[in-house]
């Protein structure tokens, strides 16, 4: 009788590129437009990386909202590939703070605001939680990785939705969440699933193909 094989699975997780609300620090939340052109360039770079790398993707998987479909769509492309779109990779759902800037949400939810400041995981806006999110994430990629043990597969998702299932990959409580920075636009994470061992961490936040990565940090607007 054959050993049972326990085949690892290659998640890149990546966040989309940048939007204009990105730009100039709205809450999108699961509304929100398309790339702007910093964005599209910014794809542009991540779908010629993964076009030129020696591993090669079986599988390009997306949030379906616009800006990750953008996003997946010129990786996809660059691979001979058609993105998936799976509404269970979208961002947080924060309701009535869409659309709103920082300073908006302030001055018309103050107590959501202080709560959502000091770590508390409420329903900012009557939107989702971070455990909700989590919870949804972590089905999704479950998923994924059980279609494709053995394999590496891009999962274009946002902001927010990665850093949440990282943090549940690390079993980070909400004070340790607040600890990991947002991805940047196109930043990739490499996460290997194992069926027996589980999720690892392998690479966060791989900026790389973006120039110097430092240089990008300090030039984007605060998360």
């Amino acid at each position: 009788m054959r050993p049972i094989v326990h085949a690892t699975t290659k998640l890149m997780l990546i966040r989309h590129g940048e939007t204009d609300d990105n730009r100039a620090q709205v809450f999108q939340g699961q509304a929100g437009r398309g790339l702007n052109a910093r964005g599209r360039e910014q794809a542009a770079r991540l779908a010629a990386r993964f076009a030129g790398a020696r591993l090669r993707l079986a599988a390009v998987y997306c949030s379906d909202l616009e800006r990750a479909e953008e996003t997946a769509a010129r990786l996809a492309s660059a691979l001979g590939l058609r993105a998936v779109a799976d509404p269970a990779l979208r961002e947080v759902s924060l309701g009535a703070w869409q659309g709103l800037s920082r300073g908006e949400v302030q001055a018309r939810f103050p107590e959501e605001w202080a709560a959502w400041r000091s770590g508390v995981d409420g329903r900012r806006g009557g939107g989702e939680t971070y455990a909700e999110l989590g919870d949804r994430m972590m089905r999704a990629l479950d998923r994924i990785a059980a279609r494709h043990a053995g394999e590496a597969v891009g999962v274009v998702s946002h902001g927010a939705a990665i850093k949440t299932a990282v943090g549940r990959m690390l079993q980070m409580d909400g004070s340790g969440l607040k600890a990991l920075q947002v991805p940047a636009n196109t930043g990739v994470s490499l996460i290997e699933h194992d069926p027996k061992s589980g999720y690892r961490v392998v690479v966060w936040n791989d900026a790389a193909h973006l120039g110097d990565a430092l240089v990008e940090a300090l030039s984007a607007p605060p998360a």
